[in-house]
């Protein structure tokens, strides 16, 4: 049984890419706005308390199936 050969530790694991703007990759991304990073503070937490509130509707539902809750 042979083992694998292995690149060198310095060989990158896959070939640079251009960015749609033409800038190669290895550029730093422009940082995101103030704006965009409240959007998406406001969209998740949304998201959390919209998904805690439907889990709490049926475990009521259940409950009240089996008689628990008036």
């Amino acid at each position: 049984m042979t083992s694998p050969t292995h690149e060198s530790p310095s060989a990158p694991l896959h070939p640079p890419t251009a960015r749609p703007g033409g800038e190669p990759s290895g550029t730093p991304a422009r940082p995101a706005s103030w704006l965009s990073k409240i959007g998406w503070l406001v969209l998740i937490w949304g998201g959390s308390v919209s998904a805690l509130g439907l889990v709490s509707l049926a475990l009521r539902r259940f409950m009240q199936a089996a008689g628990l809750t008036p």
